[in-house]
């Protein structure tokens, strides 16, 4: 009876063991998958990130304005759209790199601009967006240069709100945009978005 017990005692200490060696194997087997996805994440992220650098540095020559979606009446959106392209039918900016620094120059008329640029990648669900930062070293500000509209670089970095994206010799700037979790035929835009265009000239 004795040895029957002191057998029954051995078989649940093993299969304590085995238990809790199973659960040993099959957090660590988690954490391999939970650091290997941070890992994709990041590597996808910087991938974006360096790829939009590169297509973007250039001269671009702006294009015209092209309201998504919107509140505003159509005479009244059609008349701010016109004065807006008028007053930037000159307008050109170079991003370039310079000593492994990203910079920008705008010229638009008289008015001259400069300062630095960076690429922020937001993930909302599986999707990754491409946004533009700057930031101004001399003329007025870089929302004012390109958009007339104040404090859309403002706040921490990546905040900006301007998805950015180079299709082909075009140049895509977007204000306000709504995004997609997933994408649409035109991009990630979904709604209340103001795209500003620019062609490649160089």
């Amino acid at each position: 009876m004795k040895t029957l017990s002191a057998f029954g005692l051995i078989i649940l200490v093993f299969i304590g063991c085995t238990s809790v060696e199973y659960q040993q194997r099959q957090n660590e087997g988690e954490q391999l998958r939970a650091a290997y996805e941070e890992a994709r994440i990041k590597n996808d992220r910087g991938s974006v990130k360096n790829r939009v650098a590169d297509e973007v540095l250039g001269t671009w020559q702006f294009l015209g304005i092209e309201v998504l979606e919107s509140d505003l009446s159509n005479e009244i959106e059609s008349v701010s759209i016109a004065l807006d392209e008028l007053s930037r039918k000159n307008l050109t900016i170079r991003f370039f790199e310079q000593n492994g620094m990203r910079f920008y120059e705008g010229n638009n008329g008289s008015i001259r601009v400069t300062g630095k640029f960076s690429i922020y990648v937001e993930r909302i669900a599986e999707v990754l967006y491409p946004e533009l930062g700057m930031n101004q070293s001399s003329g007025i500000t870089p929302e004012e240069f390109l958009f007339n509209r104040p404090g859309v670089f403002g706040g921490l970095p990546g905040t900006s709100d301007v998805l950015i994206s180079v299709q082909g010799n075009q140049l895509h700037l977007t204000l306000g945009a709504g995004v997609s979790p997933s994408p649409t035929p035109d991009g990630w835009v979904q709604s209340d978005g103001i795209r500003y265009s620019f062609k490649r000239i160089k």
